[in-house]
């Protein structure tokens, strides 16, 4: 009766947490009748980013209490391979890549103190938020190692780190 704090609650909060991975068995695209099945998985791409990488993993999870919280979210792809050149001889090696986002958020209407001293602050939200918190970039490499022009980090992911702060009012 009344959950974690008793009957008016006063240690409720959220927390939630998800996990999803995503195991590619067989990726193949047939462009056209009569020519070569492409294999997504085992050296074929259909645009710059790489062929399928087999493996995704997603990583979920936040806390929120009385209107303020955070959510973290990682996102994770194994590294593929691409073969190019007229016989596919030459290989454009695709590296594991992680991306994490951060979103910090207040809810000022739930603090109720401070909406009793600033009403205008009733249906206010605050949030701050990271997209690739830490401006991780794809990384290409040939065979010799290097990077090709065309494959530039940059060029492949020119946003890199997104921070954004918004401010939301709802007028009653």
């Amino acid at each position: 009766r009344g959950g974690f704090g008793g009957p008016n609650g006063g240690l409720a909060g959220r927390i939630n947490f998800s996990l999803y991975h995503t195991w590619h068995f067989k990726e193949q695209v047939t462009i056209r009748d009569n020519l070569p099945v492409l294999d997504l998985l085992n050296g074929a791409a259909t645009g710059s980013r790489g062929g399928q990488p087999r493996h995704e993993i997603e990583a979920q999870g936040g806390v929120s209490k009385d209107g303020l919280g955070f959510r973290l979210n990682t996102k994770w792809q194994s590294a593929t391979t691409v073969f190019t050149g007229v016989a596919g001889t030459d290989r454009l090696n695709f590296d594991s890549t992680t991306t994490v986002g951060l979103r910090l958020f207040a809810d000022m209407g739930q603090q109720i103190s401070l909406v009793r001293k600033h009403r205008w602050l009733r249906g206010t939200r605050i949030t701050l938020s990271v997209d690739n918190l830490f401006d991780s970039h794809p990384r290409v490499t040939d065979k010799l190692g290097t990077v090709p022009i065309s494959y530039q980090p940059d060029l492949l992911d020119p946003q890199g780190r997104v921070v954004r702060l918004s401010l939301r009012k709802l007028f009653f």
